[in-house]
């Protein structure tokens, strides 16, 4: 599969979850809240920090990387509820954005 596009990625986080038989518990209630915890832990990397200045002025090089971490954790969640939910997110993302011009 192709990792550089939604799809790509969905399909590898689907065969991932599939290979540890983990489709039992994914169910659209408990992915979106396990996607809540990870925005929770995401948040808590910009709880109290200022809202002024480049971001590497405000974050350490540690939170930088962590902040990658978190982002990509919330992003594998959503893909995944999307693709239980049988969303095309890619098409649905595009779609909302082609509605806005």
């Amino acid at each position: 599969e192709d990792t550089s596009t939604v799809e790509g990625i969905t399909i590898l986080i689907r065969n991932f979850a599939d290979e540890r038989l983990w489709h039992r518990h994914h169910s659209p209630r408990n992915i979106a809240l396990a996607m809540m915890g990870e925005v929770g832990e995401l948040a808590e990397l910009f709880q109290w920090k200022k809202d002024e200045g480049d971001l590497g002025e405000v974050l350490s090089e540690k939170e930088l990387d962590k902040v990658g971490q978190e982002l990509a954790d919330v992003a594998i969640y959503l893909m995944r509820l999307a693709d239980v939910c049988h969303v095309r997110l890619g098409d649905e993302a595009r779609r909302l954005i082609e509605d806005c011009q």
